[in-house]
């Protein structure tokens, strides 16, 4: 038998990770360098992901000796260009594949059945890869001084990504969760306490610098349950939240910043922040925001787990701010990161609403409904509302006593779901796209009846739908013509007036069919002038802002 080895992504989608193209997840590259780290060959080791997988069928061809694979959602949702693995589709990969082993980790460890060609991992697949070289089966987890060396040995496998060098990568300061008292649903809780040890600074840059020297320019400082309790000391505490260190967040983002103001970095975006810290926290919080913005790339999001509006769902699940702690939260990020830098908010909120949490009823819905009417009238803005149904994690209070949702809240849930979608979701869009807004370096990764669907290579970008046939895997620059309930229609710039196509004039805000059809019959134009008195003599009113932007 050959003694070459597959790492099998099939992408990983939770609360403090993301892994689904174009990002990344540490998983694939902490195994590379754990196996690196045992004196395994780079040569030996090859490196797939389901989609490539699944071009083939679900068959492997190679006889490799060992294949470790990892994916699957805590909280599931939607992706554009990919799909995360389904149980299904794994289960079928074991099957077809009997002339394997597979080492599974990750979530799906926690559901999937141990087989005679599948050996489940129950903590980390990357440490038991590291001893399975070694002939020894150890399932535990990783120190901190091995996360250290093989996250760095391990940045050259983002060579090997199907979509390199279009990717970003996901970047761990810590693991687990720092607060005295956890979510009913949340995983990251059951980590051990004596596992919640910080990288240092030093660590996470050699980290970047590795995976900068590899060919990467996109980063998200993601991998945590709360981004401001980075370095926390965990010695003074205020309702269960212990106090941020604003001195080693201020280090890691000026260090940062320096990588982004020398061109090495292209994209750096953070995720996860706990309002509860910025509640019981707020001048220490508000010292770390405004170095995060001097440091992002403009047009980033700080996903807040709000979860619920509900104080009855609150209390019961333990979330972590009640209704108004909530809105002081989403205030002070606003006025700090709502500033524009080439015509984007450098940094906004983003909620995740979750359904199927304990003591939810047909009123919740409403509530979580009337609260987010409340924060779109006090001019406050969300740059995302993630409304997701809960996938308890085995081990948690919420798998462990699940909550029986009645068919009415089923019901309801989806009836304000649709509410939000059309009557917050839609206004928000127009507030932070207005018409006429440039977003640049969208990347086409579909397309659909005619469109080209396309998002920008960074956390939480909205999906922009194009009029025209653009081949796929091409960057455009796209300029914002009009809004969907959760996407943007744009035309790809440069655009001009004398060769647009009718079906893409038709979606500019005051044109439509019939006056799309007036303006292509009395084409060409020769100036700006020319049109602007055609538009005047016509009453066709066209935002000046998309006026401007045509070639003519």
């Amino acid at each position: 038998m050959q003694n070459k080895i597959l790492i099998l992504d099939c992408f990983v989608d939770e609360p403090a990770c993301l892994g689904v193209p174009p990002f990344i997840s540490p998983y694939p590259r902490y195994i590379y360098g754990a196996l690196l780290d045992a004196d395994v060959n780079p040569s030996e080791i090859h490196y797939s992901t389901i989609e490539q997988i699944r071009k083939d069928n679900f068959y492997i061809n190679n006889n490799y000796s060992k294949t470790f694979i990892f994916g699957g959602a805590v909280v599931p949702g939607r992706y554009l260009g990919a799909k995360i693995g389904t149980i299904t589709e794994i289960e079928k990969i074991f099957s077809l594949n009997k002339h394997l082993q597979f080492y599974a980790g990750g979530p799906i460890a926690t559901i999937l059945k141990e087989s005679k060609n599948c050996y489940i991992i129950k903590k980390d697949i990357d440490k038991f890869a590291h001893y399975i070289m070694k002939d020894e089966y150890v399932d535990d987890f990783k120190s901190i001084d091995e996360l250290s060396k093989w996250s760095v040995k391990g940045a050259k496998l983002v060579e090997l990504h199907p979509q390199f060098p279009n990717i970003i990568c996901e970047i761990e300061t810590y693991r687990g969760c720092p607060r005295k008292k956890h979510c009913s649903f949340c995983s990251e809780g059951l980590f051990p306490s004596s596992l919640l040890k910080f990288r240092s600074i030093a660590n996470i840059l050699e980290e970047v610098d590795a995976l900068i020297k590899a060919g990467v320019k996109r980063f998200r400082i993601g991998r945590q349950a709360d981004i401001l309790q980075y370095g926390t000391n965990l010695t003074v505490y205020k309702n269960g939240f212990p106090q941020p260190n604003t001195h080693i967040l201020l280090e890691l983002f000026s260090e940062l910043k320096r990588r982004r103001d020398a061109g090495k970095i292209e994209v750096l975006n953070i995720d996860n922040a706990n309002p509860g810290t910025i509640a019981n926290f707020p001048k220490e919080s508000e010292i770390i925001i405004n170095s995060i913005c001097e440091a992002i790339s403009p047009g980033d999001t700080m996903a807040l787990g709000i979860e619920s509006f509900d104080e009855k769902t609150i209390a019961l699940n333990n979330l972590k701010v009640m209704p108004k702690d909530a809105l002081k939260v989403i205030k002070i990020i606003n006025d700090i990161g709502g500033i524009k830098k080439d015509g984007i908010h450098v940094l906004l909120p983003g909620i995740n609403l979750i359904h199927g949490l304990k003591g939810e009823d047909k009123d919740t819905f409403k509530i979580n409904y009337e609260f987010l009417q409340k924060i779109l009238k006090n001019n406050l803005l969300l740059k995302r509302i993630n409304i997701r149904k809960v996938l308890p994690f085995p081990g948690t209070e919420l798998h462990i006593e699940p909550y029986k949702k009645s068919k009415q809240a089923e019901n309801r849930f989806e009836y304000y779901k649709n509410k939000i979608r059309e009557d917050i979701d839609n206004q928000m869009l127009k507030l932070i796209y207005p018409e006429g807004t440039i977003i640049k370096n969208n990347l086409i990764l579909e397309q659909q009846s005619g469109y080209s669907l396309g998002k920008q290579i960074s956390s939480y970008s909205i999906t922009v739908k194009h009029p025209a046939e653009i081949p796929l895997n091409t960057f455009v620059n796209s300029m914002i013509v009009s809004h969907r309930e959760r996407s943007l229609i744009a035309l790809p710039l440069p655009l001009s007036i004398n060769s647009i196509s009718q079906k893409s004039m038709e979606f500019i805000e005051g044109v439509g069919k019939k006056t799309s059809a007036q303006i292509i019959l009395n084409r060409p134009f020769s100036s700006k002038e020319e049109f602007e008195n055609f538009l005047a003599f016509n009453n066709i009113k066209i935002n000046p802002k998309i006026i401007s932007m045509f070639k003519f």
